[in-house]
């Protein structure tokens, strides 16, 4: 039987609207039912062991006719105690954003499928445009990462760190049997959301780590951005609109801004 606790065992029986008496269910059946010929029996008594404690119960108004009011029910705990086991907890965003790797890693797109949502979108910073929907665009992304990454080439997860509202971000590296690759360093940005009471990815966002560093180039362009931008706002607004439009137009318009091109 379960340990006692405060205030409940592993298992026990109550009958409704009457006080819990802690017992032990099949015991309780069986003298039950031996006792069951008798027409009428106005009381009778049960001596139980609860923890090497001596324990007495006492059950009483029980008739041949069993009133619906009066019938027994048995309950149990959800910590396993009474050989039921408990039921899983659901998997967090960080497990899924791990299991997104390891499908990565399996070089299997059938395992990669089950996790995504159907109009899930993957924005991968070194490209222009993200990829959206996951049979138009991700999926087949994806398997022509795995087919570059080869045999060997692996994620090795850092860190993941569990965020708010079906969050996770993970930071990784790649490996080659077990050989860290240098400038192959990432973050990516995991968003959930539950479907038919599943969470399933619809949204990441990464940056990969590239060999080429910019630098204090990056602040000086950014310098030149800025003070370009408020120089010729309208301008720069025309710009920016243009880039959502045609990110591949905008881009170029603007870098040929920058560098006095016409």
């Amino acid at each position: 039987m379960a340990s006692l606790t405060q205030h409940s065992v592993g298992a026990y029986c109550r009958r409704p609207k009457k006080s819990s008496i802690n017992i032990n269910a099949s015991s309780a059946t069986s003298t039950l039912n031996a006792k069951f010929h008798r027409a009428s029996l106005a009381s009778f008594q049960l001596p139980l062991n609860i923890e090497k404690k001596a324990a007495l119960i006492t059950i009483s108004n029980v008739n041949r006719k069993k009133r619906k009011d009066e019938q027994w029910r048995v309950f149990g705990s959800d910590d396993g105690s009474c050989g039921i086991a408990p039921m899983p907890a659901p998997p967090s965003a960080a497990e899924l954003a791990k299991d997104f790797y390891s499908a990565i890693n399996s070089k299997d797109i059938n395992k990669l499928d089950p996790l995504l949502a159907e109009d899930c979108q993957y924005q991968d910073l070194v490209f222009y445009v993200p990829f959206e929907g996951k049979k138009q665009g991700v999926l087949p992304f994806f398997a022509k990462m795995m087919d570059a990454m080869g045999p060997n080439i692996v994620f090795v997860i850092d860190n993941a760190t569990e965020g708010e509202k079906l969050t996770a971000s993970v930071i990784w590296h790649l490996e080659w049997k077990n050989k860290v690759i240098p400038f192959a360093k990432g973050c990516t940005f995991f968003e959930y959301e539950e479907f038919d009471g599943r969470l399933l990815l619809w949204k990441a966002t990464g940056m990969a780590e590239i060999p080429f560093k910019a630098g204090d180039f990056v602040l000086k362009f950014l310098k030149s951005a800025s003070t370009f931008f408020d120089l010729y706002p309208m301008a720069a607004e025309a710009l920016l609109k243009s880039h959502e439009e045609e990110p591949h137009e905008g881009l170029s318009s603007l870098l040929d801004k920058f560098f006095g091109r016409h």
